[in-house]
């Protein structure tokens, strides 16, 4: 009896553990099965934080109490999102402590693809921190590590982000080559948002470089994209890049309006500070319109927000100009003083127009003091310092109409000869002497003006000239082997083979080693230019013709099927055989023609010219002078 009473017990304790264990399985894996839930979610929140970051950005922060207990890759993740939507939203502190937060965490098993994205995030605070240098180092950081992983989007992403971040200390040429680069991956790639965020980046660089109509044209491609796509955040970055282009071009009223369509538009973000930028827009628009009362009044406010400190230092020059214009003259030098410590404290952009902008005001305050002595030497220490510059960035602006600097160049002119006229009231005694001085820096500008004009133009034509023979065949001045391949490869990227209609033609002069052993080398160059004549005469304007071997000849033929070319090939092997190339000795010459077409049988630049290949081989072997159509 009492073992029956212990097997009895026994087996209920060994229920009682097995149930408790399969329990705690059950939760183990529903727990588990949440987690990937929540991973997967955070993995796919990409498109639905662009489009409602606010909405985003709540959600990831009513889990944050569980932040302890997630697994480290869902941290990592969470962190990610919780920037992107901070930075979308403007909460720039928030931000920054957030994408400190997750570069901590990163170790060897952190993806490569958070690492990336978190580098560009931190360019970003270093470049609104202006600390330019740091900012190209990790954004180059960012791009190196997308690129050797094939993170192409981030890839494109960095390297746009170090484009704009070199534009902003003018150095433009190294930005737009960067941006080109970028433009053609994203191109490829068929990725709409990132080719209107890089046609954004072109706009704030050719605003940068004084061409305005372009710099509006790609910030209109970008807002179209951003509201066909619904992206509220880079609707208003792209508006207020408008307003600002506006307002370099001096349309101060298209200016006001776009900026306060702006204010509209930022809306979407409970953030007041951001308010910011657009009160420094209006503040900095109006006080160029001349509208200084109420500039001030708007600068002043704009100060009070937390803005960035190199748009502070454009605020604090345009109260000088203000304040001169109003006659507060001592107010006007605080504020000098205030932009040229700014500016001290961010040695990357000494040099820049920003900068030297400030010497320019320097020289107004002292004119409005009667102080023309020093207002001279500072205007002359401004114009000289301005005019390397534009010396230093000529190379950029070849194709580009520089009405701005003639502009420029007259307003030159007349200040010094104002100041001329009031140096000599003051030291009537060396008036002449002082005449002498400005009239040969005046000389010595345009002078440096026309030797940069010339400059540019002789390089210009040397560009074209070089450019010309690097694809011409110096003996038959068609195009050479390199560049009919690579214009071919070119041409079929991105067609659709069932709509394109595309041939080629590939001829060999028959016997043309016998040409040149019976009447030498020089007979047989003279035939060679005459073919290329012959190929001038009978095809197309539309047809590219080049010289792809010894006397082997390639001609790509668009919008032309097999039985257009046969009719063009059969043309010129006539015109071939009936010309008399030499008369004296009597030289005639046949051809063999090889044509392929492009089809599902030849889908690539590659097949097209194998199968003309094989096709001009077959010719060959039928007894020469004949086309054949593979």
């Amino acid at each position: 009896m009492k073992l029956d009473f212990f097997r009895f017990f026994s087996v209920v304790i060994i229920i009682a553990v097995f149930s408790c264990t399969q329990s705690q399985a059950s939760n183990s894996g529903q727990l588990a099965a949440e987690q990937t839930d929540v991973l997967s979610r955070l993995l796919n929140m990409d498109e639905e934080i662009h489009q409602q970051p606010l909405q985003s950005y709540q959600q990831l922060v009513s889990v944050k109490n569980t932040f302890s207990t997630m697994p480290k890759l869902q941290k990592s993740w969470w962190l990610l999102r919780k920037a992107q939507a901070e930075n979308l939203l403007y909460f720039y502190e928030d931000f920054n402590k957030t994408v400190a937060q997750a570069i901590a965490l990163i170790d060897e098993k952190t993806p490569l693809q958070i690492q990336s994205q978190l580098y560009i995030y931190q360019g970003l605070i270093y470049r609104r921190h202006a600390q330019y240098a740091d900012s190209v180092l990790i954004l180059r950081k960012a791009m190196s590590m997308a690129k050797i992983n094939n993170l192409t989007y981030l890839f494109i992403i960095a390297k746009q982000e170090l484009a704009f971040t070199k534009s902003i200390t003018e150095l433009y040429e190294l930005s737009l080559n960067e941006m080109q680069e970028a433009y053609l991956d994203a191109y490829s790639l068929k990725a709409h948002f990132l080719i209107a965020v890089i046609n954004e980046t072109y706009g704030a660089i050719y605003g940068y470089m004084d061409d305005y109509e372009k710099s509006i044209e790609y910030y209109q491609k970008a807002l179209k994209t951003y509201e066909r796509l619904n992206y509220p955040a880079h609707i208003s970055e792209a508006i207020y890049g408008i307003a600002i282009t506006y307002r370099y071009w001096q349309k101060y009223d298209l200016a006001i309006r776009y900026f306060e369509l702006y204010q509209e538009k930022i809306a979407y973000t409970p953030n007041t500070e951001i308010s910011f930028f657009s009160a420094y827009g209006l503040g900095v628009t109006l006080a160029e319109k001349g509208d200084c009362v109420k500039a001030i009044d708007v600068i002043n406010r704009a100060l009070t927000l937390n803005g960035l400190i190199d748009y502070n230092a454009e605020l604090y020059k345009q109260q000088v100009h203000c304040f001169i214009i109003l006659g507060k003259l001592e107010q006007a030098q605080a504020s000098l003083t205030k932009a040229e410590n700014i500016f001290m404290s961010l040695p990357e952009l000494v040099g820049t127009k920003w900068q030297l902008e400030v010497i320019k005001l320097g020289s107004e305050l002292a004119h409005a003091r009667n102080n023309d002595s020093e207002a001279f030497q500072l205007s002359r220490q401004y114009y000289k310092k301005y005019n390397k510059l534009l010396v230093k960035n000529s190379s950029i602006r070849l194709t580009t109409a520089r009405a701005s600097m003639e502009n420029e160049r007259k307003y030159i002119e007349q200040a010094l000869t104002l100041q001329r006229k009031k140096v000599a009231v003051l030291e009537s005694n060396s008036y002449h002497q002082q005449k002498l001085q400005n009239l040969y820096l005046l000389i010595f500008m345009l002078c440096a003006g026309v030797i940069v004009v010339i400059v540019m133009t002789i390089q210009y034509k040397n560009n074209k000239k070089m450019y010309a023979l690097s694809i011409k065949d110096p003996l038959s001045n068609l195009y050479n082997r390199r560049y009919i391949f690579e214009y071919l490869t070119n041409y079929l990227k991105d067609v659709l083979i069932e709509k394109t209609e595309l041939s080629v033609i590939l001829f060999d002069i028959d016997d043309f080693k016998a040409v040149n052993d019976k009447f030498g080398h020089p007979v047989g160059d003279t035939v060679i230019k005459k073919i290329a004549d012959l190929c001038h005469d009978v095809f197309r304007n539309e047809d590219v013709i080049g010289r792809v071997g010894g006397e082997e000849f390639l001609c790509i033929l668009p919008r032309t099927d097999e039985t257009q070319c046969k009719v063009i090939a059969e043309r010129f092997l006539k015109k071939i055989s009936q010309q008399i190339f030499l008369e004296e000795p009597r030289v005639q010459i046949t051809v063999s023609i090889g044509i392929a077409t492009l089809s599902q049988l030849s889908p690539t630049s590659e097949m097209l010219y194998l199968h003309a290949d094989a096709a001009l081989y077959q010719a060959k072997h039928n007894g020469k002078n004949n086309v054949v159509i593979y």
